[in-house]
């Protein structure tokens, strides 16, 4: 390409492509209109945007794990030698620093305690009681509960970058299944013209006919050329019709219904630059590689299972455990039971083979690297796809431009031809195949164009620019 614009500048042309001047009397349907209610209603965004809100959901079920318990329990022995009542309640509440599990509870024993069951003996009012339990090698860094809200985290961020994704793709199939609408309005207007043309003409050769300037098998032949181009002519308002419907599921009311657009928002042309447009492939690269959603949604898997490797490490070490504990009865009753009872405790638990721990440990980091190679490869493919969307835009413009021209030719050769047939220097039936090819090249110029806009499509896709607003520039009709 030779232009020498900068890449804004290039981003904001091919922005404004994804509009289009409105015609007078009726407002053309734009490609950003249906963008925005492919973003606002298509059932397909609504549905990946749930994954989202399970993500939410998942996180705040981890952070349960955190949530105040209560546990209470009493029974009573009426009946017995030891007759007695009691009732034990405990309230406890796990902390994010080194496995810190605090509680507080009340106990009441009343009646005779056998001595085995002395200690559930209390003063009149009951024993109060608090402490806390906190790990200093195992579950000290993170523990289950740490890295499940972890994960759950990450998943969330991890959930907006693949709605992220499907959006793109959705409104990449939005953006097509417009641009296929636009092409078939296109293409039946030439087949309407190509119809009109040869309407207008039978009856002038019947009129020549009726004069004796022509042979009878010239109208004849006239008239299977009108019957071939009504039924190319049906055909091709079928075709519209199709893809009004196709359209239809992207573009929708305020109610979420499908709404099939009329004819007469069709706009008047497909814009194409008249110049090609500089396409700086190393920032459209950068742009792609940060931006991408794909790369975002392996970084943070890889992330997850880390999570993973760093837990089922923590869990092959030592449990260190150091309760400490206060505890005071209330009311009357033994002497005994008055004094505040403070108790500090160790608890060392040492996993001699860990097995499991380090099978964990392993199977998280294959893993993660499984996941490290994917990204390798989404990389190169992004980067791949990118060189060949700025590629198809570069070839798809020349494209336009031959097209064109030849179309402009074949136009040209109908018209000598028909000159010549009024002069009665060629039959009609070379007309007709002259006026053929010049149709035929419209249509292709009508491909061109629109296997253009695809290509800018897929490139503001693969950079994730797929965000249209409404900028001009010099376009070619």
């Amino acid at each position: 390409m030779t232009s020498r614009r900068t890449t804004g500048w290039t981003l904001g042309v091919l922005l404004g492509l994804l509009g289009l001047t409105p015609l007078v009397g009726a407002t053309p349907l734009s490609l950003e209109e249906v963008l925005g209610s492919t973003r606002e209603r298509y059932p397909g965004m609504e549905a990946a945007r749930q994954g989202i809100a399970t993500a939410e959901a998942e996180l705040l079920a981890a952070r349960g794990r955190f949530d105040t318990r209560v546990r209470t329990q009493g029974s009573v022995m009426p009946l017995g030698y030891y007759q007695r009542e009691r009732l034990d309640a405990v309230i406890e509440q796990p902390l994010p620093l080194l496995g810190t599990r605090l509680f507080a509870g009340y106990r009441l024993g009343r009646g005779d305690f056998p001595v085995y069951y002395g200690e559930y003996e209390t003063l009149t009012r009951g024993e109060l009681r608090a402490g806390l339990e906190l790990s200093l090698w195992r579950n000290g860094l993170v523990d289950p509960r740490r890295a499940g809200v972890s994960q759950a985290r990450l998943r969330r961020e991890l959930a907006t970058f693949t709605f992220a994704g499907e959006r793109l793709e959705l409104q990449r199939s939005a953006a097509y299944q417009y641009w296929d609408w636009v092409a078939a309005g296109r293409r039946l207007r030439i087949a309407e013209a190509q119809y009109a043309l040869a309407v207008a003409r039978h009856e002038q050769l019947a009129r020549r006919v009726a004069a004796g300037d022509i042979p009878e098998i010239e109208h004849t032949e006239n008239e299977r050329v009108l019957l071939g181009r009504d039924a190319a002519r049906v055909a091709a308002r079928r075709a519209l019709q199709r893809t009004a419907l196709s359209l239809s599921l992207y573009l929708r009311d305020a109610r979420g219904e499908p709404h099939v657009v009329e004819p007469v928002r069709l706009p008047e042309s497909i814009p194409v630059p008249e110049t090609a447009l500089e396409a700086e492939l190393g920032t459209w690269i950068d742009r792609a590689l940060r931006d991408r959603p794909e790369l975002r949604e392996l970084a943070l898997q890889g992330e997850v299972l880390q999570v993973d490797v760093d837990l089922a490490r923590n869990q092959a070490a030592p449990a260190v455990d150091l309760g400490l504990s206060v505890a005071r009865d209330v009311g009357a009753g033994p002497d005994s039971l008055r004094p505040t009872e403070f108790q500090a405790s160790l608890t060392l638990d040492i996993p001699l083979q860990a097995r499991e721990a380090r099978g964990k440990r392993r199977s998280a980091e294959a893993k993660r690297a499984a996941v490290e190679a994917r990204a390798r490869l989404e990389r190169d493919r992004i980067i791949m796809e990118v060189r060949d969307t700025l590629s198809a835009l570069e070839a798809s413009h020349a494209r336009v431009g031959l097209v064109h021209r030849a179309a402009e030719v074949a136009r040209r050769l109908a018209q000598a031809e028909l000159t010549r047939f009024e002069h009665g220097a060629t039959s009609l039936l070379i007309v007709n195949q002259r006026e053929q090819a010049a149709a035929e090249a419209e249509v292709e110029e009508v491909n061109a164009q629109v296997d253009y806009q695809r290509a800018v499509v897929d490139l503001l896709t693969a950079t994730v620019a797929l965000e249209p607003r409404p900028e001009g520039g010099a376009t070619r009709e």
